[in-house]
This record gives structure tokens, sequence and C-alpha cells, in this order.
């Protein structure tokens, strides 16, 4: 039992983990998005839908990282 408990935990991890955009990665592929496009905006929910407004005009590894987010991957600074 301890065992199955031990492996599901970990499960977890790995799947909380992965369903994550970190901030670094947001901002390291958005950053020159946010500042072309969305100066003056705050960041969180107002930057998230500035750079969706703007989706058409992004760069290509924005997207990626928008796509994600916008498909339910949660932001974390880690």
């Amino acid at each position: 039992m301890r065992r199955l408990t031990l492996t599901v935990l970990i499960s977890l991890a790995l799947t909380g983990s992965a369903l994550a955009v970190s901030v670094f990665e947001l901002s390291s592929k958005c950053g020159d998005d946010g500042k072309a496009y969305c100066e003056g905006v705050s960041y969180g929910d107002a930057m998230q839908d500035c750079l969706n407004a703007n989706y058409k005009k992004l760069s290509a590894p924005c997207k990626l990282v928008m796509d994600r987010v916008n498909g339910g991957e949660k932001v974390s600074i880690f």
C-alpha cells in the first residue's frame, strides 16, 4: 500500500509540474512581444489579455507558450 501511495504522489507531482508555464519561460519567450505590443500594461491577467489580443503578431515561441497558458496550464514562479 505504501508503494502505491508513493507512486501516486510522484505521478501527481510530475503531472503538476508538467502542466505549468514558469514565469521565466513566459518572460523569456514573450518579453519582447510584451514590450512591443503591450507597453504600459500590468502583468498577470491584463498582460495575458493583451498578448491574446495581439496573438497574430506574436513571435512563434511566444505563441507556443500562450497556447499552453490558454489551454489551461497555470503560470508558476518555478
